[in-house]
């Protein structure tokens, strides 16, 4: 049986832990109020029952935990909702932006627009990977599915990216040149 946490040990984890947790799951619910709601709960979880592996597994099953209650709350809910903002940058907001800023604001919105009306197991394969930056081993570990899996699923979930991105646009041709702004997705979001 594991260890119960002390008081200070589950306030570690929880400044530790809980911001990047918040952001998984707002990325996946599109609600940072009921983000920080799942999260609690996950803590709560944690308290009451850690994993037997001890400490060292706090990191990935939390993360394993907050993704399925995020998935859990948007399937009872299945309300419409946006992506969170990613950048509280008020440059990125300003309307001397220069040509550059402008440019990448624009394809932020597009990944953003199209992230927002993918299913959210298609957002959560793509959030572990491009925001929390998992292997295909440590996603597969996650979600407790084969590697294979996890590749022809981030492929589907790409796939529909790009599709959805050429949907909104208005663009049935190929699209090639769109594929490196879905792809460098993770150089306009904030550390």
């Amino acid at each position: 049986m594991a260890h119960a946490l002390t008081e200070a040990r589950l306030s570690h984890w929880m400044q530790q832990l809980g911001p990047r947790l918040i952001r998984l799951s707002a990325g996946i619910c599109r609600d940072g109020h009921q983000a920080e709601e799942i999260v609690q709960e996950a803590f709560v979880k944690l308290w009451r029952q850690p994993p037997e592996a001890g400490e060292v597994a706090f990191s990935s099953w939390m993360r394993r935990v907050v993704t399925n209650l995020s998935i859990n709350a948007l399937q009872r809910t299945k309300r419409p909702g946006k992506l969170p903002e990613l950048s509280n940058d008020p440059a990125l907001r300003c309307r001397d932006l220069t040509e550059r800023q402008r440019e990448a604001q624009e394809d932020l919105d597009r990944v953003r627009r199209a992230m927002d009306a993918l299913d959210e197991s298609k957002r959560a394969i793509l959030l572990l990977r491009a925001q929390e930056q998992l292997s295909y081993e440590e996603i597969a570990e996650h979600l407790e599915v084969p590697v294979g899996t996890v590749m022809s699923r981030l492929n589907r979930a790409r796939a529909a990216l790009l599709e959805e991105m050429k949907r909104q646009r208005g663009d049935a041709s190929g699209g090639a040149a769109d594929e490196p702004a879905v792809f460098e997705f993770r150089k306009y979001k904030q550390a």
